[in-house]
């Protein structure tokens, strides 16, 4: 059996078509959701633990040649990750209570690199049955 947490990272990474914990990047733009700690964690009335997950999906680009366009394309790509990670079906098709917007950061190039980064921190919340992380 592949526990929830898992088909959850992997229907995520699937929906922003991201690799999964990559940090070598072979072409631009490239996607990397990395997964990170389950914080509130809790038990539910009904018999289960509700989970909150928090994801980074983590994207660089080539950066725009004009420097005064930094900020409006690192804007751009990041409400590009926040539609395609919270816009539709945010149950995951009802893997997740829901997928949410928690953050997100611009990292413009530095002296000499052509390369803009942009992260999504998403807090996505589960649950699954006491004691049993394969089973809602």
């Amino acid at each position: 059996m592949t526990p929830i947490r898992e088909q959850i990272i992997a229907a995520l990474a699937a929906r922003l078509n991201a690799e999964r914990a990559n940090s070598v990047i072979e072409q631009l733009p490239a996607r990397t959701l990395w997964d990170g700690s389950d914080g509130n964690v809790e038990r539910n009335r009904y018999g289960g633990v509700s989970v909150t997950t928090e994801l980074t999906i983590e994207t660089v680009h080539q950066a725009d040649r004009d420097h005064r366009q930094w900020s409006q394309q690192g804007n751009a790509i990041l409400a590009t990750l926040i539609a395609e990670a919270t816009g539709s079906d945010r149950t995951l098709a009802g893997l997740v209570d829901d997928v949410a917007y928690t953050g997100g950061t611009i990292y413009y190039p530095e002296e000499g690199s052509d390369i803009i980064g942009v992260d999504l921190v998403m807090a996505v919340r589960w649950s699954h049955r006491i004691g049993d992380p394969y089973s809602q």
